[in-house]
């Protein structure tokens, strides 16, 4: 370690060089100072002066070279004049700590990815710089042996100056990407840091310049060049290579990623809107076309699973298949698509592809769990949530749906033991995000089978008042006040959910165990009858 971190130090040391231009300004000076003295030697022959001329002439290009570089390390030459160069690292220069493993579990080097901050004149980009960031953080996962924070453990952060330090203790990582984005028209340039978070030592930084066509290159070159400081290998695919993209269309699409990573009813129709806006300006925009899908997928999984939603994931995606068909993201779009359609051989078809593709791909193991547990394979369906919390160590979503099919399954002890360490999982989220409304409304489940029941009921209040019109959370509700043994309220939410808020899957209901208690109920079969009416 103590080679590789002399590696990272002289790597740091010469991209600042790079970056400040210092070896610009000392080839163009050499160049130079080679022709004066050659055109003084000629010059001074002709005015007939002293041979110590010459010499003096050498002496001055000697001294004058040490003096350039110190300046072009200070100061910048800028449209406004020359101005003093910001140095991107701290005052305190010691050699870096080993860079931290993930935990304890020492499963190798770790990362997190701030949202980037606004640097353009209106400080009106916010979306954007959070897009690019988001992208570069999608790109990293492809980097062996790394492990990437999830966007929604770092950006909690936000943009703002962060305390490094704190980041890598809540976030439980090495090391911290920063930077900023600015954007005037179609031309962008990005600046990046990497900063170790045991000291705060800057591993590497670099400025980026280019039309904002050459994004998709410049994000892979990016997480290449982070990749190659910490001695890892990225895997390539063909779509790293040579990708342009309409800047409006482009633009349109990190507005419609800003908008579906608040996994809210409205926002996943306003995520709609803009990726469909992306797509009619330039119509073989597959990424788009992917995020379109996924909206329609989302909205019949978690809000309503109306018909029209379920037909349009399936022409979304396959179109995103047709254009993209290296993306994970088209694959995983068709394999919701499929399983909501109840295909679900061709839904096992495009997972297995998605994660053929991309091994730490979370929605891929997340959505195919799923998938299984809509199919009744229980069994697979653990398999594949184990995986989903094994790619996202700070996931708690796939692990407290383990322990419902462990219940199944029979084996209560296990059931358990993923929920403590679910429960953890989500208390750590909900410290850096309060507004978490799945994790209110899955971790009260985790109360409830710990024998926390009044925590479990607030934390369960909780998530309704933040969520009247989710569909999901009402649905959730109704498990929860079964196993609570309160009929008549589990009742009252199952109806709530499916008549005056939206639709849910009637397969998952059909094996959920957590209804069980319900099922002989009259009214229940009356409220699922209503479902199969309305579909």
């Amino acid at each position: 370690m103590g080679s590789q971190m002399s590696q990272l130090k002289f790597s740091s040391f010469l991209g600042e060089l790079k970056k400040r231009k210092v070896i610009r300004v000392a080839v163009a000076y050499v160049i130079v100072a080679w022709a004066v003295m050659e055109g003084g030697d000629l010059i001074f022959e002709a005015l007939r002066l002293p041979d110590w001329s010459v010499t003096l002439l050498v002496v001055f290009a000697i001294l004058g070279f040490p003096l350039a570089l110190v300046l072009a390390w200070a100061y910048e030459l800028t449209p406004d004049g020359l101005q003093r160069d910001r140095p991107s690292e701290p005052t305190n220069t010691a050699p870096p700590a080993s860079l931290p493993s993930v935990a304890a579990d020492g499963r190798g080097l770790s990362i997190a990815v701030l949202p980037f901050g606004d640097m353009s004149e209106k400080q009106d980009q916010g979306y954007f710089c959070e897009g690019i960031a988001e992208e570069i953080l999608n790109a990293l996962t492809k980097v062996e042996d790394l492990h990437v924070a999830s966007r929604m453990s770092s950006f909690h952060f936000g943009a703002r100056s962060a305390d490094i330090q704190e980041v890598g203790r809540k976030l439980n990582v090495g090391a911290v990407l920063e930077g900023s984005v600015r954007k005037s028209g179609e031309q962008m340039r990005i600046t990046a840091q990497l900063v170790n978070t045991a000291d705060g030592y800057h591993l590497w930084s670099q400025s980026f310049d280019f039309k904002l066509e050459d994004v998709f290159k410049i994000q892979e070159e990016i997480a290449s060049s982070i990749a190659g400081t910490l001695s890892l290998s990225m895997k390539r695919t063909p779509t790293d290579q040579g990708v342009k993209v309409s800047p409006k269309a482009y633009d349109f699409y990190l507005r419609g990623l800003s908008y579906f990573a608040r996994h809210s009813a409205q926002d996943t129709i306003f995520a709609r809107q803009m990726f469909q806006h992306a797509i009619d300006i330039e119509p073989g925009f597959g990424k788009a076309w992917a995020g379109l899908a996924y909206t329609y997928g989302f909205e019949y999984m978690y809000f309503n699973a109306a018909r029209e939603s379920r037909e349009e994931a399936l022409r979304s995606s396959a179109r995103a298949l047709e254009l993209a068909p290296d993306l994970p993201e088209s694959h995983v779009s068709s394999g919701i698509a499929h399983c909501m359609s109840m295909d679900y051989g061709k839904a096992d078809t495009e997972f297995r592809m998605a994660l053929q593709l991309d091994r730490s791909n979370y929605e891929a193991w997340y959505f195919y769990g799923r998938s299984k547990v809509h199919e009744g394979d229980l069994r697979r369906a653990l398999e594949l949530f184990e995986g989903a919390a094994r790619v996202r160590p700070e996931d708690y979503q796939s692990l407290l749906l383990q322990a419902q099919l462990y219940v199944s399954l029979g084996e209560p002890d296990k059931a358990i033991e993923v929920t403590r360490v679910g429960l953890e999982r989500a208390r750590r989220i909900l410290e850096l995000n309060p507004d978490d409304v799945r994790a209110w409304n899955l971790g009260a489940f985790a109360l409830l089978r710990l024998g926390e029941k009044e925590e479990a009921e607030r934390w369960m209040q909780k998530s309704l008042e933040a969520a009247p019109r989710d569909s999901i959370v009402h649905y959730n509700a109704t498990c929860f006040y079964a196993l609570a043994g309160e009929a008549e309220k589990a009742l009252d939410c199952l109806e709530q959910c499916l008549i005056k808020v939206g639709n849910i899957s009637r397969e998952w209901l059909e094996h959920d165990s957590d209804l069980d208690r319900i099922r002989s109920e009259p009214r229940f079969r009356e409220i699922v009858d209503t479902l199969i009416g309305r579909r």
